[in-house]
């Protein structure tokens, strides 16, 4: 009975809570700090956000040109395909 009751306080204060954060907003479309749902909102989204990001100041590409002889990738011999399955013949 009270099992019953704890689980049904504390989905309905779930699902009251999820619909204030999905519904709050403010007119200008701002986060404000003085708010309590926009401050839980911000922790939440941005729990794994480092604070400062590392930005790379001066990329050095280092490249050589390299002279090489293309591959052919044609096959020379030929398959084939019309009795792949048959059995195999004794010559």
């Amino acid at each position: 009975m009270k099992y019953k009751f704890l689980h049904r306080y504390f989905s309905i204060i779930f699902i009251i809570a999820t619909l204030m954060g999905v519904f709050h907003h403010h007119n200008d479309l701002k986060i404000h700090n003085d708010c309590q749902i926009c401050t839980i909102q911000a922790s939440i989204a941005n729990a794994d956000t480092p604070i400062q990001t590392p930005y790379f100041t001066q990329l050095d590409i280092l490249h050589d040109n390299l002279i090489v002889k293309l591959i052919s990738l044609d096959s020379k011999t030929i398959i084939n395909p019309l009795h792949a399955r048959a059995p195999p013949k004794i010559v």
